[in-house]
């Protein structure tokens, strides 16, 4: 009997507990590769290969697959309140590629410009304003516009305006048109004679209505000047002549009639007589 026993607790099988191997979790994912977005360059291509290569292609697209990193990003509202994303890249005066896309989702694209005349074209098109430099625009209008200034003296600004027989694509007949700058940033662009004269009308109405208002304020001020002085005049006391006085004082004072006090006495000690003192 005592055998069996130390066998028994020799055995190792007694001597620890048995434990099952779980079996081995295995995950398999499966799926296509996702093709690598090609990038392009912008800067050796114009509106019109741009255009054809961005067509149907939405903003997000645009921004992965240009190489390049853009410099604004930015939603415009046209004249009829319409909003557009805009992507610009490079600077407004020196080499730039603009693009407008539709602001609601997808955002797909509608226009670029690589220059001067494309960014005109398309603010004229969709009544947008992608950005001018006057730089810029004198560079290509420089030696054919007129310029003149308007003032608007509620801004405190001086404006240029130059005028400038314009066409393009969308435009065929050429007809003058109005540029109108801030600084070095253009503001406004007025077709025709009658969209300029009408601009030119209100910027004089409120000027002259600001004119009125200030001198309104000034007049304001100086009759409140003059109450203030006649005020302090009324305060202060009138001097007349009763007795004596110089020969001036005689002539130009006014006089006192029938004073209530006595003329003064004469001194009998000359005036500057030193006067002793009794030292007790």
């Amino acid at each position: 009997m005592i055998t069996l026993l130390a066998v028994w607790l020799a055995s190792p099988a007694a001597a620890a507990p048995y434990y099952q191997e779980e079996p081995e979790i295995v995950i398999e994912m499966h799926g296509a590769q996702t093709a690598p977005v090609k990038t392009v360059s912008i800067w050796d291509k114009n509106a019109l290969q741009l255009t054809r290569l961005f067509r149907g292609k939405d903003r997000t697209h645009v921004l992965y697959s240009v190489e390049n990193v853009s410099t604004k990003d930015d939603i415009l509202r046209s004249a009829n309140g319409k909003e557009y994303a805009f992507v610009r890249y490079g600077t407004n005066d020196g080499d730039y590629r603009k693009f407008l896309f539709k602001a609601e989702d997808p955002q797909t694209f509608v226009a670029c410009a690589a220059n001067l005349k494309d960014v005109l074209a398309v603010n004229l098109k969709y009544g947008v304003n992608m950005g001018v430099s006057l730089k810029d625009f004198l560079r290509v209008y420089g030696s054919t516009a007129t310029a003149s200034a308007l003032e608007d003296e509620t801004a405190g600004k001086t404006l240029a305006v130059y005028k400038q027989t314009y066409s393009d694509v969308n435009h065929k007949i050429p007809a003058p048109y109005y540029f109108v700058f801030d600084g070095d940033e253009l503001t406004q662009t007025l077709a025709g004679e009658k969209a300029y004269a009408d601009y030119a009308k209100k910027l004089t109405e409120a000027n002259e209505k600001l004119r009125a208002q200030n001198k309104q304020a000034q007049d304001k001020a100086a009759r409140l000047e003059k109450q203030k002085q006649s005020q302090a005049a009324r305060r202060q006391p009138i001097k007349a002549l009763a007795y004596g006085g110089t020969v001036e004082d005689q002539m130009y004072m006014p006089r006192v009639n029938n004073p209530k006090f006595p003329p003064p006495t004469p001194s009998k000690v000359p005036a500057g007589t030193p006067i002793p003192v009794s030292p007790f």
